[in-house]
């Protein structure tokens, strides 16, 4: 086995290296010397070092002694009781999870060469892809509440930019925004759940919060309902579901591999992770297993009813994802981590292979005269038409959820904000008029 120092910079490899490759193709688009040859070859060899790097490490640490591995870097900052350390946590869940990250970008770069040959954003996609590729390697291996955030926030932002990659269409900034305002409105709950853990337990690291949720009682209810919070936006669950679809707008090698296979379930490894501290709160429970199951239905039925491929993809996608919320929230974390690796390879490869699924289709019913969809909609003509026309309508609409959203949320905050606003201008306004008297009263005395 390797000794403890060698082992932890052997699989930091896994987030250093793409984070490095993105940087040195930053500096060649500035040099502009980024050539589509250059760029491939740097992202692929900066995807491949980290691949390396993990698996050499994984061996040494499976040929060590059994169970979790914590491996220390020091701390970024230290004051005033409060500690942030570098901390990478090694164990069976962490291992699968980064290997699939890696192999899944890997397989991402080379499929991407092709697929956007001569496309203007082709340099940015691979930077972005790089960025993303190192935020979620920090996001799964991170040992620590506040480490698993940096990488979080990196992959958010980098989802959101390449959502909005075809910028010069109004349609895929809108999507960005949706995106955006969503994973905002839900970071919320894991800045929260970050403060309350080292109000209350004085850490933030997982083995040690573990511990101690063990041994002293703890506002366990709070904490956990915050992070189902961030995780029901991030992995696109009732009722903040809305932007998985609309995200389809960014490239194929995108979608694939951020929304179907790796960003999408990010939720799901946060609540993985935090399993131990979430068998605390029953309310966290129940809301997982809610939560979970409503998408899971909603989703299921939006995705027979979606008229395009990406999104029924997508919906399908999210209905899974709520089934893991269920697993979680039942005690069933080893079941709902081989779903997590199983269903992200199926979509990543679905999703991949959508445009040819199409046309297989279509060769299919000119072949055969009848699909496995015509199949499937046999098993609705037991309801009645008035009853399959409503399911439908309802099912097309996703359930009027994000109407409901609108109506009742984002309509009446929009409205508060302008009251405040105009409020704001009316006291400024007040505030200059008193200056200027103020001023004139001073210049009539002298």
């Amino acid at each position: 086995m390797l000794d403890p120092n060698t082992l932890a910079h052997v699989i930091a490899l896994a987030p250093a290296a793409p984070a490095l490759g993105g940087l040195v193709i930053a500096v060649l688009l500035a040099a502009r010397l980024a050539g589509e040859r250059v760029v491939a070859a740097v992202a692929q060899t900066a995807i491949g070092l980290g691949l390396l790097g993990l698996l050499v490490g994984l061996v040494g640490w499976a040929l060590g002694p059994a169970g979790p591995l914590e491996l220390g870097f020091g701390s970024w900052y230290s004051g005033a009781g409060y500690d942030f350390r570098i901390d990478l946590l090694i164990d069976g869940r962490s291992a699968a999870v980064s290997a699939l990250v890696s192999l899944l970008l890997l397989a991402t770069s080379r499929f991407s060469i092709a697929y956007l040959h001569r496309e203007p954003g082709f340099n940015r996609f691979f930077l972005l892809m790089l960025l993303f590729g190192a935020g979620m390697q920090t996001l799964v291996l991170a040992g620590n509440l506040e480490l698993l955030f940096v990488g979080w926030e990196i992959v958010g932002m980098t989802s959101v930019l390449l959502v909005g990659f075809f910028h010069d269409r109004q349609g895929p900034v809108k999507a960005a925004t949706r995106v955006l305002v969503t994973y905002r409105l839900c970071d919320i709950g894991l800045l929260t759940a970050g403060v309350s853990l080292h109000r209350w337990l004085h850490t933030s690291d997982w083995m040690a919060a573990e511990q101690a949720a063990l041994t002293s009682p703890w506002p366990a209810t709070f904490v956990g309902l915050s992070l189902v919070f961030a995780a029901m936006g991030k992995s696109a669950q009732f009722p903040l579901g809305g932007w998985l679809p609309r995200a389809m707008e960014g490239p194929t090698a995108s979608s694939a591999v951020f929304y179907g296979s790796l960003s999408v379930h990010a939720g799901v490894y946060l609540l993985l992770r935090a399993a131990p501290l979430l068998e605390h709160s029953l309310a966290a429970q129940t809301m997982m297993i809610t939560v979970g199951a409503i998408t899971a239905v909603i989703s299921a039925m939006s995705s027979q009813a979606s008229p395009d491929a990406k999104s029924a993809v997508a919906y399908a996608t999210a209905s899974q994802v709520g089934l893991m919320f269920v697993e979680i929230g039942f005690g069933l974390y080893t079941i709902a981590t081989v779903h997590l690796v199983a269903h992200a390879m199926l979509r990543y490869y679905q999703f991949l292979r959508t445009p040819s699924a199409l046309q297989d289709a279509l060769a299919r019913r000119a072949a055969l005269g009848r699909t496995e969809a015509d199949e499937g909609a046999v098993r609705w003509e037991a309801l009645g038409l008035r009853t399959r026309r409503y399911v439908y309508r309802m099912a097309i609409e996703r359930f009027d959820v994000e109407i409901a959203l609108d109506r009742y949320v984002v309509r009446p905050v929009m409205a508060l904000s302008r009251r405040l606003d105009r409020l704001e201008s009316q006291l400024l306004a007040l505030h200059g008029e008193s200056d200027r008297r103020g001023r004139g009263s001073k210049e009539d005395r002298r």
